[in-house]
């Protein structure tokens, strides 16, 4: 009797970890994502075993981001719009509209879990956003050129040329601001030359470097500066408004002249 009891204990503790060791989640530890890109991070439960039922399935980072139960009914917690959520047949999708960098406050892991009638288990995936700059604008100026470098990410540094001239030697003297909003970083270049090289022909480039791959990632020419009208030109529109003024008075007079000589 004695026996039996514990051979009955050995078959349902050994039954209990081979159900265990079948079911399976399989997520991505790490994603690169692209700049201004949507990220789509899957969670897949599935098993070696037949007969498989998911109890409960969710995302998470820090809180709860959505979340299936047994039905295969989704519920998603509004803490922000900048995501949704997919369920199909045991996989549950988290889908970001855009990746934010890792300084903005969303550095932390997302977190998949799983509660099955075969057992509990969860998964990590973590989101690293790819050297990217969202935006370049740039002018030319009395005083030089200058380029404003928008959303980039993680940093960049900024590079000026003048055809195949590379400005950024000490040459000519550069200057660049950067600030941080939300992890991305605003870079404000420009250059302070004579007014001579500024209406030189030849037109200027401002590149961004990136240091993770020593690359350039954005790159902007900068527009000629439009030309003012001369003094010469300036001043020829009175001289023929007063030619005309003059005409307008000589065929009035001759009108007047007309008409009292009737």
């Amino acid at each position: 009797m004695e026996f039996t009891a514990l051979h009955l204990l050995w078959l349902l503790s050994a039954t209990s970890l081979t159900k265990q060791d079948s079911v399976r989640l399989k997520v991505s530890p790490i994603i690169a994502a692209q700049c201004d890109t949507r990220v789509f991070l899957y969670c897949n439960a599935s098993s070696s075993q037949p007969g498989l039922s998911i109890k409960y399935m969710d995302w998470s980072q820090d809180v709860q981001l959505c979340s299936v139960n047994e039905k295969g009914d989704l519920s998603t917690n509004n803490v922000s719009t900048d995501f949704h959520c997919k369920y199909q047949e045991g996989q549950l999708t988290l889908v970001l509209h855009r990746a934010l960098p890792l300084k903005s406050g969303n550095s932390s892991r997302y977190a998949c879990k799983l509660r099955s009638n075969q057992g509990t288990l969860h998964g990590y995936t973590t989101v690293q956003l790819q050297e990217c700059c969202g935006r370049v604008e740039s002018s030319l100026s009395s005083r030089g050129p200058n380029c404003t470098f928008s959303n980039v990410y993680p940093d960049g540094d900024v590079h000026w040329f003048q055809g195949s001239q590379n400005l950024s030697d000490g040459s000519v003297s550069q200057s660049t601001a950067k600030s941080v909003d939300n992890g991305w970083l605003t870079i404000y270049s420009w250059l302070t030359i004579s007014g001579q090289e500024t209406r030189s022909d030849v037109p200027y480039n401002c590149s961004l470097k990136s240091p993770m791959s020593d690359k350039y990632i954005a790159s902007s020419l900068v527009p000629k500066l439009i030309p003012i009208k001369g003094k010469s030109q300036e001043q020829s529109t009175p001289s023929r408004a007063a030619s005309q003024k003059t005409r307008t008075t000589v065929l009035f007079v001759l009108v007047s002249s007309l008409f009292a000589w009737k």
